[in-house]
């Protein structure tokens, strides 16, 4: 079974919808989590830059950053997100320009349970094809030392949000942590624990600029569940305290 845990962002500017999509996604594949609900297309860039997520599903006819024009966005800066398309009947039109702009998938409203729960499937048999493909280029005996040091990054862009170290990442790919450690260190500049904490801190940095998130949900969203070890661990990085960056004030 895979273990991976996907990240969603919901792009819907009609609220009582946008939940009830998030409702429908979390029945349909359990593997699938809705990280954040945007109403506008402005608003879902803010998202996925903080939360780099695995899939986006958005409605095709917003204000302003329509979801065609979103999707465009995502396929050039984003290119490894899922892009999932949610469509009325009048928006046949628009599909085709959709999957041009590299969706997925798309769903007419109202969205059916079957078929939401074959397209999060798909996405997941792609992603389980993709690992393989990467395990297989990168296999022991025939590693570049900066293509495993790439791969340790983008395992931490992928899963900080998981209470993941160096061990997990070291168990993950198949090597040992202190060879991991060293190989990291002269490829990158610093060992995989500190890059992992510098992604941490610098996404915590971002989610704390929105004072609608709690300081120990911030920490939770960055892979940290003890919010002292999250406070000691923001000080580090920015020589201040998660309460003290949103005050404005440094400590003396």
């Amino acid at each position: 079974m895979n273990s991976k845990q996907f990240k969603v962002v919901v792009v819907e500017d009609e609220r009582l919808i946008a939940k009830n999509i998030k409702r429908n996604i979390e029945r349909a594949n359990e593997a699938f989590t809705v990280v954040a609900i945007a109403h506008d297309g402005e608003e879902a860039l803010r998202y996925i830059e903080a939360l780099l997520p695995d899939v986006v599903v958005t409605d095709i006819r917003m204000p302003g950053i329509d979801g065609i024009e979103l999707i465009g966005i995502l396929s050039e800066q984003y290119p490894s997100v899922r892009k999932v398309i949610i469509s009325g009947h009048d928006d046949f039109p628009y599909v085709k320009s959709a999957i041009q702009n590299g969706a997925a998938n798309y769903l007419l409203k109202p969205v059916n349970h079957e078929e939401l729960k074959e397209t999060l499937g798909k996405i997941e048999r792609e992603y389980d094809m993709e690992k393989g493909e990467a395990f297989s280029k990168y296999r022991p005996d025939k590693k570049d030392p900066e293509d495993i040091a790439g791969l340790v990054k983008d395992y931490i862009f992928k899963n900080y949000e998981k209470p993941i170290d160096l061990s997990t990442i070291a168990d993950e790919l198949g090597f040992s942590p202190s060879y991991l450690t060293k190989l990291f260190t002269k490829y990158v500049g610093v060992s995989p624990n500190r890059f992992l904490k510098q992604h941490r801190m610098t996404i915590a940095r971002q989610l704390l600029s929105d004072p609608s998130y709690p300081i120990k949900t911030v920490a939770e969203m960055v892979g940290i569940p003890d919010p002292f070890y999250f406070s000691k661990s923001f000080k580090q990085i920015w020589e201040m305290t998660p309460s003290q960056f949103r005050s404005g004030k440094k400590e003396e």
